[in-house]
């Protein structure tokens, strides 16, 4: 008799917990597209920044009549350890601004999906650790945002299915061994 009380509302809240969970998952995908777009942006601060040290970095090796690879590598030849230290952060700073750009590059020219993968390509971990650290939810209605929802809502889903079953597995099991 409790147990047929109990069922109906153990069933409802179940349903309550599926809508809930797909939810959840389509709200979570749908922010991909809103990281994606502060990620670009914070990235081409940095791509902007670093471009201003190398033009900096040209101006001062055009002025001693070198090229800038020139430039550098005399501090990285010098026999004074801090002109070899500046040389290596030129450096670091020259390379660092080719890989961003291009990162930039790849992430502004794709869309959708490829938008994403381009992303994971190119990521760089401090600027996505800062990206989300000042991250602002947003959500459109695109038809990519709206992709990423469903998308969401699939894999929270089969989390929710998975996990579900094995707990009921489990329940069983431990039934089982209760009565033996």
């Amino acid at each position: 008799m409790i147990s047929g009380i109990l069922k109906p509302i153990g069933n409802f809240f179940e349903s309550v917990l599926d809508r809930v969970v797909s939810a959840a998952g389509a709200l979570v995908f749908m922010q991909i597209p809103a990281f994606l777009v502060q990620y670009q942006q914070r990235l081409g601060g940095h791509v902007d920044e670093l471009a201003l040290l190398v033009k900096k970095y040209k101006s001062a090796a055009a002025d001693n009549g070198r090229t800038v690879d020139e430039y550098i590598g005399l501090h990285l030849q010098s026999n004074v350890k801090e002109f070899v230290s500046s040389g290596k952060l030129m450096l670091e700073n020259m390379e660092r601004f080719t890989d961003l750009s291009a990162a930039l590059k790849s992430i502004s020219g794709s869309e959708g999906i490829m938008k994403f993968i381009s992303f994971l390509k190119n990521i760089d971990l401090d600027i996505c650790k800062a990206a989300y650290k000042n991250f602002v939810p947003g959500l459109s209605f695109r038809l990519d945002t709206v992709l990423y929802g469903a998308a969401g809502i699939i894999v929270f889903m089969s989390v929710y299915f998975i996990l579900k079953k094995s707990l009921q597995f489990i329940i069983v099991n431990v039934k089982k061994i209760k009565k033996h």
